[in-house]
């Protein structure tokens, strides 16, 4: 049986700078960043996200808008994205569509290191996917937006 965090732990969970690692589909990157620079600056709190922090090497491709393709080197994305996630204090993840990457990291951060997991579920196909439910430290959120004002808005 799942057991959730109740609103007023979540909150606390992001007061007082804490860095969350910023789970998200590729094909999302560019919508996410400008609304995780928003939140970052507005909140006191720092989003590590994977595509546009520079701690892997294909971060700059991604950014101009390649791809992924086989000649990438997956070993190093994939343990790089691990090593930031146990650096971080929990993770925030926002589907927008089904990710491979984004459950896995999801899987990983809340099953092996049991750090707070909270997921913000765009895409209504997967909003009451079990393994969603089971993994998140928190009910799922619908929308940015409504984490923004149930969560985030709560901290300042």
């Amino acid at each position: 049986m799942v057991v959730y965090k109740s609103l007023d732990e979540l909150v606390s969970d992001f007061k007082g700078g804490k860095t969350f690692y910023l789970a998200h589909p590729t094909v999302a990157r560019n919508e996410i960043r400008e609304w995780e620079l928003d939140v970052e600056k507005k909140y006191n709190i720092t989003l590590l996200n994977p595509f546009f922090d520079n701690y892997r090497k294909d971060a700059t491709e991604l950014k101009e808008g390649k791809i992924y393709t086989q000649n990438l080197d997956y070993k190093f994305i994939v343990e790089e994205d691990l090593k930031a996630i146990g650096r971080c204090d929990g993770i925030l993840a926002i589907l927008t569509e089904n990710s491979i990457g984004t459950s896995m990291e999801l899987f990983y951060n809340s099953v092996h290191l049991s750090k707070p997991t909270y997921i913000i579920i765009e895409d209504s196909k997967l909003m009451h996917h079990p393994w969603m439910k089971y993994i998140a430290s928190y009910p799922p959120f619908k929308s940015r937006e409504e984490f923004t004002r149930e969560v985030l808005d709560k901290t300042v």
